[in-house]
């Protein structure tokens, strides 16, 4: 350690330290969002359940550094990490111990960016993963402040919930309500034995406490993206074929296959619409899904919730790369426009896509289109 304290004290060196968090920064991110992107595999979540243990044990050695009674700092020399280390703490162990935690809150965030923003379907999802792309970004600056246990412990229930969140379904083959209390209640009760082992006083506990009650309360408005479910694919077409996933759908133009114009789907009298999506799920996990329509009232220009539409048939059954298929269909749909949402059964809003349903034929026709 002495070696490194040395070449930490050269010009050079100090100079190339300013933008390590730069490069850990991108370098992390876009490794994530090439692996974890794309499919999450057992290995990720190893990884990940690593960067969360490393940065427990790195925040209880932060704390059990000292402990305030009093307003006197009392060093914990009989503490177990003392023993093992078998010398005092100093400044340099905190430096490193606080880069560790910066390093694990760093790589968990860019995962649980990417998974979250993967699954999220409304606006108020992707606030919260704007609000995690905000907490990435700012761990880059937070180093000295991890140095101070209660700025740690927020955060690390707030990563601890989130994370759980994320995987416990992939370890329990289902998600819902139940799963996701008991993730907050997993991360809130390790940060309550992180803060007994510290002895530090009990309003340390308070922003773990506010922040649990608060990812609550937004998973109970729909407000938590529901991973780890993933939107695929979405199709709006009639002359629907149930053995193929096939259906005639109006060809694109240019501004509508890149999200620029509104699609549509051209009837004719008598005509079944239908609205078909694909969804990702891990292996084994099943969770019931549901279709939302909604159709804009002339008289408002508001959409209003018309039909919610699911099934025994409509379960998620995860592992098909492509995602898992479904549909539903409106007969006698009047003209004009529509919004139809894939959700999780009573849920979050998966994703989600607007069209107008016009009479006659398309200028460039019909193309037949599937789900793959």
């Amino acid at each position: 350690m002495e070696f490194l304290d040395r070449l930490r004290e050269k010009a050079a060196v100090q100079k190339l330290e300013k933008f390590i968090p730069a490069v850990a920064f991108l370098g992390g991110f876009s490794w994530d969002s090439m692996t974890i992107g794309s499919k999450v595999y057992g290995s990720d979540l190893i990884f990940l359940s690593f960067y969360y243990l490393l940065a427990l044990v790195s925040i209880f050695f932060i704390a059990s550094k000292s402990v305030v009674k009093d307003g006197n700092q009392i060093d914990v020399e009989s503490s177990f990490f003392s023993r093992v280390l078998n010398h005092e703490w100093d400044s340099s162990w905190i430096d490193r111990l606080t880069w560790a935690v910066q390093f694990c809150f760093g790589n968990l965030y860019s995962a649980l960016v990417i998974c979250y923003f993967k699954s999220s379907g409304s606006i108020a999802a992707f606030i919260i993963v704007l609000i995690l792309v905000a907490l990435l970004v700012g761990n880059e600056f937070l180093k000295k402040k991890y140095e101070k246990f209660g700025v740690s412990l927020a955060f690390f229930c707030l990563l601890g919930t989130m994370f759980f969140n994320f995987l416990i379904p992939h370890l329990v083959h289902g998600m819902g309500v139940f799963w996701f209390f008991l993730s907050t209640f997993v991360s809130a009760a390790i940060c309550y034995l992180l803060w007994f082992k510290s002895e530090r006083h009990k309003r340390v506990l308070i922003a773990p406490v506010a922040i649990s009650a608060l990812l609550s309360i937004a998973y109970i408005a729909n407000w938590i993206p529901p991973v780890p479910l993933v939107l695929k694919q979405q199709i709006v077409c009639k002359n629907f074929d149930n053995e193929t996933y096939s259906c005639d759908a109006d060809r694109l133009n240019f501004w509508q296959r890149n999200g620029f114009s509104q699609a549509t789907i051209h009837k004719d009298e008598g005509d079944e619409i239908y609205f078909m999506s694909s969804v990702y799920g891990p292996a084994e996990l099943k969770a019931p899904v549901e279709f939302r329509w909604y159709y804009k009232e002339p008289s408002t220009g508001k959409f209003k919730l018309t039909d919610k539409i699911s099934s025994s048939r409509m379960v998620i059954r995860g592992g098909r790369d492509a995602g898992y298929r479904s549909y539903s269909k409106k007969k006698n749909i009047p003209t004009g426009d529509y919004r139809v949402e894939t959700a999780y059964k009573d849920g979050a809003v998966i994703g989600s896509t607007s069209f107008k349903v016009l009479e006659g034929m398309p200028k460039k026709g019909f193309v037949r289109d599937s789900l793959r």
